[in-house]
């Protein structure tokens, strides 16, 4: 069974030691895969599973119970305007409707802070930008926690069917998890190395991202579709 896999770190503790056929794909590119039927089961934005109506399977996420460093607004040296990386959709749109912000779409979000006023940044290069000591101006997570008070799903798990093969799936990731918070040394290390950045920071980094959902995650997620004002969502039936 394919698995689509997103291409940030924050993916690493669901992969690295799962065993199934891995597809890489950035945000919005992962829902096209899923929807196309170029794989079977994989890891969406939630904003797009919701109005995709991809099928989603409340035991494993990428989400956050407060800051999570790598959606943030950073502050610019621009003259004004908030600017947004093309591959974001679930940030861009809670800040839309916390604070009313709207976004001019960019690819380089490090050429951005010369010309914004403040850059939404997801990922890696978020990563890299808080490792560098660029000011933000809000952490998405940090503001949906206080202002909504449940945790903030950026990705979920969606199955366009399910079976055994999706069983076995989820659980290679619920054990790949399992395994890295037993020993999350080498995985922080290897993360650390691969993007130039401070090992305490992958440590933050990965203390702050939530990937096993437990009682009430589904609860949560229908919450969250409806105050973003996305279609409701829909669920596996049987996981």
């Amino acid at each position: 069974m394919r698995v689509v896999r997103i291409r940030y770190a924050h993916s690493e503790p669901l992969f690295w030691r799962a065993r199934v056929e891995v597809v890489e794909a950035g945000n919005i590119e992962a829902a096209r895969y899923l929807a196309d039927g170029v794989a079977e089961m994989g890891f969406v934005p939630i904003t797009l599973a919701a109005e995709l109506g991809l099928p989603v399977v409340p035991r494993l996420a990428i989400y956050s119970v407060g800051p999570i460093i790598s959606a943030r607004l950073f502050r610019g040296r621009g003259p004004g305007g908030y600017c947004a990386v093309s591959d974001t959709t679930v940030s861009a749109l809670v800040l839309r409707r916390l604070l009313g912000y709207s976004f001019t779409r960019v690819e380089d979000p490090w050429r951005a802070l010369e010309e914004c006023g403040g850059v939404l940044a997801v990922g890696d290069e978020a990563l890299k930008m808080a490792d560098r000591g660029v000011p933000h101006i809000v952490d998405v997570g940090e503001l949906w926690w206080s202002r909504v008070g449940s945790p903030l799903f950026f990705a979920v798990l969606v199955a366009r069917r399910w079976g055994p093969e999706a069983e076995a799936a989820v659980a290679e990731m619920e054990n790949s998890v399992a395994a890295f918070y037993e020993n999350p040394a080498p995985l922080v290390e290897a993360v650390a190395g691969r993007l130039g950045v401070r090992r305490g920071l992958v440590e933050e980094y990965f203390m702050r991202s939530r990937y096993l959902v437990g009682p009430g995650g589904r609860e949560a997620m229908a919450r969250e579709a409806e105050l973003l004002g996305l279609p409701p969502l829909r669920f596996v039936e049987a996981p």
